[in-house]
């Protein structure tokens, strides 16, 4: 995809997700945050690609959970992303903020639970029977043209580099 100049945020601290920050770059983000729950020691991603994505100027967001995608109700497209902190001094949250994006990448490993995501996909494509966006093998591309699915929402990807070769299909 091509994001115009469009802020990006990619949610989760491990390879996939510093690589598909520092991607979304290459694809013409203005700005990419690559937001995760726990701390910098949570990060499972290995050093060097922490250290490309802070060197490209990826934002780093530690101690920050999703909490909901805004949708612009005029365009159908993504215009937010609202967080929460996970971390105060005094064990309370320290608040919420929103981050102005023109996409969301979730880039941890994981089954597509109900929830805000999988509503807002939902919303916006086709899903199959197991709750899963309907996705063209050849393309990665759903229903809704402006959105790609690889890796474990596509259904079919196990492992990373598959999930990556996801990512590398759906820009050709």
């Amino acid at each position: 995809p091509r994001f115009n100049g469009g802020d990006v945020v990619v949610l989760g601290a491990g390879d996939t997700a510093f690589d598909c920050a520092t991607s979304a770059l290459r694809c013409g983000a203005g700005r990419v945050y690559v937001v995760f729950r726990k701390g910098f020691q949570g990060i499972r991603a290995c050093r060097e690609e922490v250290e490309v994505a802070i060197q490209e100027k990826c934002e780093l967001l530690p101690f920050h959970s999703p909490t909901a995608v805004r949708i612009d109700e005029k365009t159908g497209k993504i215009k937010s992303l609202e967080v929460q902190s996970n971390q105060s001094s005094d064990g309370e949250h320290n608040g919420s903020a929103s981050i102005q994006c023109c996409a969301v990448i979730s880039a941890f490993g994981s089954e597509l639970s109900p929830g805000p995501l999988r509503d807002t996909l939902s919303a916006v494509c086709e899903m199959d029977q197991w709750g899963y966006p309907v996705v063209d093998p050849m393309t990665q591309s759903t229903s809704d043209p402006s959105l790609f699915v690889g890796g474990d929402l596509g259904g079919v990807t196990n492992l990373t580099v598959e999930a990556a070769a996801d990512g590398k299909l759906a820009a050709w």
